[in-house]
């Protein structure tokens, strides 16, 4: 199809979408609702295909090089024991932009003259359809060169009560939610993303539920009735249903926050994980309830009780603000310390490329960028092509 053609295409689905839209806003019966939503669901696959073929082709000018830059790492990259052992230190990004576009990784791949083997990205539970398996995304990640981290989020809420009557109602279903699932009333759910998995069949690091034990963060921290017992009950509930569906190529990601006491009580056991993960961000002197933390004190409390777990360590999120002290000298101190003090346990460190972070307010966006500081991206490129070559 030439470009004419598919601009027509796109002009006449815009053209179908306003006049349907208009109708529906006047007032249309139930009847013709369904026709618009029919209509609709086509246009939107007509949307996505020329969307992926648009991908396809950015893929082929951007990264057509980057999987064979990738290339003498691809032995260990698809060996799911491999990876459970990783002779070398893997380095991953999480841009902000994902699933949506590839724009952040490309700026950020360009100006560290660098590409990531893993690749990070969040998926929320729930009935809509970028709440299932991605396989799309996987696959997107996998012709790339990479191997996808997926932080598989237990957001119950997102399930629509009017379909899903077996749960409780949207406003009492957050609470002890872990133990809903470990008895089995996510079901429904898990199996179908542990079969899709298991379709993928290539190496996926899945980290579930992280930061379990944070009281202030999440709806499945122990604020709402989720007991350690609990969390540890719904992990192994998971991970038997992955194993029965087949999903052996899945790397399971036990990531508590570290700056929480008794972490430790929250652990499913050995046969249930194959990584920790840990969450090292600086957040600087933006709140009252935060100060300059460099990567060592954020990490040093809790690294020998990680290092007894006999288990590879991920950085799951690397990166500092720049309000309160220098980004740079942070990232330089970051690095001398993975080389020298937590070698033996951190095996992956991932980066944290969100310049718009709007967890803490919607009206105060955090960039954690390493782009943010010229002096912290000339350094990190140093290191990663340092480390590269060794």
């Amino acid at each position: 199809m030439t470009s004419r053609s598919r601009y027509r295409v796109a002009f006449f689905a815009l053209g179908w979408l306003i006049a349907v839209g208009v109708l529906f806003q006047i007032g249309i019966g139930s009847g013709f609702q369904a026709l618009f939503s029919s209509i609709n669901d086509r246009l939107s696959r007509v949307a996505q295909f020329f969307s992926d073929a648009e991908g396809r082709a950015l893929r082929r000018a951007r990264h057509g090089s980057r999987a064979e830059y990738l290339e003498p790492l691809q032995p260990l990259l698809h060996s799911v024991n491999g990876l459970r052992h990783p002779n070398t230190m893997l380095f991953g990004v999480y841009d902000g932009g994902f699933p949506n576009t590839f724009a952040g990784l490309d700026q950020l791949e360009a100006s560290l003259q660098y590409k990531f083997p893993l690749i990070s990205f969040y998926v929320a539970w729930g009935d809509k359809p970028n709440e299932q398996f991605p396989m799309r995304m996987a696959e997107t990640v996998n012709r790339m060169g990479s191997v996808p981290m997926i932080t598989w989020e237990p957001w119950v809420v997102d399930f629509d009560e009017k379909v899903r009557t077996n749960l409780p109602p949207e406003a009492e279903r957050e609470y002890a939610s872990l133990a809903a699932i470990a008895r089995g009333d996510y079901d429904f759910y898990i199996v179908p993303w542990a079969k899709g998995a298991a379709e993928y069949g290539k190496p996926i690091f899945l980290r579930f539920a992280h930061e379990m034990n944070d009281p202030y963060r999440y709806p499945w921290g122990p604020q709402n009735g989720n007991r350690p017992e609990d969390f540890v009950a719904a992990w192994k509930r998971v991970h038997m249903i992955f194993q029965k569906m087949g999903a052996t190529n899945v790397l399971w990601v036990w990531s508590p926050h570290i700056s929480m006491p008794w972490f430790e009580y929250y652990y499913p056991g050995d046969q249930y994980v194959d990584w920790i993960g840990v969450g090292v961000l600086n957040y600087g002197n933006i709140a009252s309830w935060s100060r300059w933390w460099s990567f060592n004190q954020i990490l040093e409390k809790a690294y020998p009780s990680l290092l007894r777990m006999n288990k590879p360590i991920m950085i799951s999120e690397f990166g500092t603000l720049s309000a309160g002290g220098d980004a740079a000298e942070w990232y330089r101190q970051a690095f001398y310390y993975l080389d020298h003090t937590y070698s033996r346990g951190v095996r992956a460190v991932i980066f944290f490329n969100q310049t718009n972070d709007i967890t803490i307010s919607p009206n105060f966006p955090l960039n954690w960028s390493v782009l943010q500081s010229p002096r912290a991206m000339e350094l990190t490129a140093g290191e990663l092509a340092r480390k590269s070559a060794m």
